[in-house]
């Protein structure tokens, strides 16, 4: 009988954890986006100068990361981090930019990125 009460608490303990789930709101929904554009951007640059770099090209590879800025609703400035990649040989001259051409292509290169040297 015990072992009966104790399953049934168990499961009805994963049952209701499982079921409650934190609800996104839609300016959390956009950051996980642009989160996850900018990492896929970021392993973007990084193996395609590996494959120049294994061909014999000379270049410098930049691993950082660009503030995704927004406000809370008290207007104070809240700053979090996604990859950020730069490449010599892919930037052209322009650092960074085979990183924000891939956001851009992804429509994930929002105002709210800041970029710092």
């Amino acid at each position: 009988m015990i072992k009966m009460v104790c399953a049934f608490a168990i499961a009805g303990f994963m049952v209701s954890g499982c079921s409650s789930s934190k609800s996104t709101t839609s300016e959390e929904a956009q950051y996980q986006r642009v989160l996850a554009a900018a990492h896929g951007c970021a392993e973007e640059v990084k193996e395609k100068t590996i494959a120049l770099v294994a061909n014999g090209a000379p270049t410098r590879m930049r691993w950082t990361t660009a503030n995704y800025v927004t406000q809370d609703a008290t207007g104070k400035e809240q700053r979090r981090a996604v990859e950020y990649r730069t490449s010599t040989i892919l930037d052209n001259g322009s650092e960074g930019s085979a990183w924000k051409k891939c956001m851009q292509d992804d429509d994930a290169l929002v105002p709210e990125l800041t970029f710092t040297r």
